[in-house]
């Protein structure tokens, strides 16, 4: 009867660490799935990593400044939120992240000709930017390189979605 009751507890024990686990790390885990998303160009896979309605509402108030700033700033959230609302769609989102090297196509092929690119020599080590991990309390994480961060907020137990970039 002891040797059973051991062996309940250290397999709930095991739930528990892997459970934990999970949590912890699935920031990581959705950074990934989100690179892949944009290297393959699945819109609907990188939707779902993304809190569209938070990542304009973020970047109007960075543009529109601190409330207070001045006389302008209702002039400047306005025009900021006209220009947030045409610009912040997935395809836009995506292009960023591709280009600001967060996801790099892997390859060098053209699909029209089969040939190889000449033009553009994959990057080295040292001229890719390196990209750190930091997390900010215990629903914020944020991935950032030289150029831009990128803010992921917790959705649920262990769901992070893109709410803010930090340039």
């Amino acid at each position: 009867m002891a040797r059973q009751s051991k062996s309940i507890s250290t397999a709930a024990l095991a739930v528990v660490v892997a459970v934990a686990a999970y949590w912890y790390w699935s920031p990581l885990l959705v950074v990934h799935q989100m690179k892949e998303a944009v290297r393959v160009h699945d819109v609907e896979a990188f939707n779902s990593h993304v809190d569209f309605p938070a990542l304009r509402e973020n970047m109007k108030d960075d543009m529109a400044g601190k409330p207070g700033d001045d006389a302008l700033t209702g002039f400047g959230r306005l025009l900021g939120g006209v220009v947030v609302d045409a610009l912040v769609r997935p395809e836009a989102v995506m292009f960023v992240l591709e280009h600001g090297e967060f996801a790099k196509k892997r390859g060098g092929r053209h699909e029209d000709r089969g040939e190889r690119e000449h033009d553009e020599a994959p990057p080295s080590g040292e001229d890719r930017p390196k990209w750190v991990t930091e997390r900010d309390g215990v629903n914020r994480y944020i991935v950032r390189n030289d150029r831009i961060a990128l803010v992921f907020v917790r959705h649920g137990f262990a769901d992070w979605k893109l709410s803010g970039f930090l340039l």
